[in-house]
C-alpha cells in the first residue's frame, strides 16, 4: 500500500475472501471493465442476489442503477476528491436490489493491483436505511406541530421566504390564507381542552382535504393556521378559502349533549404577495383581513376587507 494520496491495493484473493466473508457491510469487488469478481454474503444479504447469480456476470453498474452513476464512481475513484487518489471514503450513493428497490449506501473503495498492475477494485457498501429513516423522523419531528399533524410555526417561516423569493424570480402568483377558529374559547371554557384539541385536529383535516398537493398548510398557534399557496392568485385563492370555510362549518361540531353545542367554524383573510413587501408586512395584510372577517361574525373569508360568505 501506497501512502494516503494514492492508495491501491495489492491484490490477494484469499485475503480478499477471509476479510470479506466476516465483514458485516457489503464488500463487493469488480475488474477493470466493472464486471463483479467478488460478492460476499452480506451484498447478498442486502440486495436479495445469490453470488453466483453475479460473479462474473453482473457489471456493477447494474447494482449503480445506470451506467452514467457507475462511470462517475470509477471516475472519481481516480480523482482526488474523494479521500486520495485511487480510493473513495464515505461517498454516499445507492444500490438496487434484485427486486428494484433502492437502498441508500456509504461507500468506500479502494484501487485493485496484482503484481504492480490494476485488475479492478473492491468496495465496502454501508447500508444506511435506518440512519435515513431516523433523519427523516427527526426533520419530520422538527417541522410539524404534535397535535395537527400540520407543519409548524418555525417551518412556516422558512418556507413563506423561499416562496416569496421564488415568486419574485419567476414572477408567479403567491397567496396566503390567515384561519383563526370561531367560538373556539367557548368550546374550552364549556368542555375542556381535551375537546379543544380534537377540534383543533379536525380543523386541520379539514384544511388539508381542501387543499391541492402544491399548497401547503401550517398551525401558526393555538387555534389559528396558515395556507401558502404558490401558483394562486388572488381569485383563485379565495374560492379555496371559501372551499375550507364552507366543509368546516359542515364537518366540524363540539357537542357535549344536546343542550351543549358549540358551532365551530372559521374566519379566513385572503390576501396575494404583491413583488414587493416583507414578509411580516404580507403575513399582517392576511391577519388583518382574518379580524375583518371576524369583526364581521365570523364564517366567512375576508379579501382585501371585501366579505364573502
Amino acid at each position: 500500500m501506497s501512502n494516503k494520496n494514492n492508495l491501491k491495493l495489492e491484490f490477494d484473493g484469499s485475503t480478499l475472501r477471509a476479510v470479506a466473508s466476516i465483514c458485516p457491510d457489503p464488500v463487493i469487488a469488480v475488474d477493470r471493465d466493472g464486471l463483479i469478481i467478488h460478492f460476499n454474503r452480506s451484498a447478498a444479504n442486502l440486495l436479495g442476489y445469490l453470488p453466483e447469480e453475479v460473479i462474473g456476470k453482473l457489471n456493477i453498474s447494474k447494482l449503480y442503477g445506470s451506467q452514467n452513476v457507475g462511470r462517475s464512481i470509477k471516475k472519481i475513484i481516480y480523482s482526488d476528491r474523494w479521500g486520495g487518489t485511487g480510493q473513495i471514503e464515505g461517498y454516499e450513493t445507492s444500490l438496487v436490489t434484485s427486486k428494484g428497490g433502492e437502498i441508500p449506501i456509504r461507500l468506500s473503495a479502494a484501487v485493485l493491483l496484482e503484481r504492480g498492475v490494476e485488475i479492478g477494485s473492491v468496495g465496502f457498501f454501508h447500508d444506511l436505511s435506518a440512519a435515513k429513516a431516523m433523519e427523516t423522523r427527526l426533520r419530520h419531528i422538527c417541522i410539524t406541530d404534535d397535535l395537527s399533524d400540520l407543519y409548524n410555526r418555525r417551518h412556516f417561516n422558512t418556507i413563506l421566504i423561499e416562496e416569496m423569493q421564488r415568486s419574485i424570480r419567476y414572477r408567479r402568483p403567491l397567496s396566503l390564507i390567515y384561519m383563526d377558529v370561531d367560538h373556539f374559547k367557548e368550546v374550552n371554557d364549556l368542555m375542556g381542552h381535551q375537546e379543544g384539541d380534537r377540534i383543533i385536529r379536525a380543523i386541520a383535516d379539514v384544511i388539508r382535504d381542501s387543499l391541492r398537493r402544491t399548497d401547503m398548510a401550517f398551525r401558526y398557534g393555538g387555534d389559528e393556521f396558515l395556507a401558502l399557496l404558490p401558483e394562486s392568485d388572488l381569485a383563485e385563492a379565495v374560492a379555496l378559502a371559501k372551499r375550507v370555510c364552507n366543509v368546516a362549518a359542515l364537518r366540524v361540531t363540539s357537542r357535549e349533549s344536546d343542550s351543549q353545542v358549540v358551532d365551530v367554524t372559521l374566519s379566513l383573510g385572503v390576501v396575494e404577495f404583491d413583488m414587493k413587501e416583507k414578509a411580516q408586512e404580507l403575513l399582517k395584510r392576511a391577519d388583518h383581513a382574518m379580524y375583518n372577517a371576524k369583526g364581521s361574525g365570523g364564517n366567512c373569508v375576508s379579501s382585501n376587507l371585501n366579505l364573502v360568505r
